[in-house]
């Protein structure tokens, strides 16, 4: 039965760590991404290093953080006690 018990476990921990492993090179290659498609908007302002090109990456990473945040302050909208209570119809 502890081997049994012992297996199960193993299993799990082994499924997590996969699991993990597979979360961050998903990460990992989004962030990539990101990256290049940020140079492919900012090339036509101008070579890499110009000051054009440094305001073009500068505002895109402006506008990645804004939705970041954004999308934290919906999260947590939605996670306040006042957004679980049922609408008032105003009886």
């Amino acid at each position: 039965m502890r081997f049994a018990m012992a297996l199960v476990v193993l299993t799990s921990l082994a499924g997590c760590a996969q699991y993990d492993a597979t979360r961050n090179a998903n990460l990992e290659a989004a962030g990539r991404d990101q990256v290049a498609a940020d140079d492919a908007k900012c090339r036509p302002s101008g070579a890499p290093g110009s000051a054009e090109y440094n305001d073009c990456r500068k505002r895109l990473a402006n506008e990645h953080a804004s939705g970041t945040r954004g999308y934290q302050r919906m999260l947590d909208g939605m996670t306040n006690d006042s957004a679980l209570k049922p609408f008032s119809r105003g009886d």
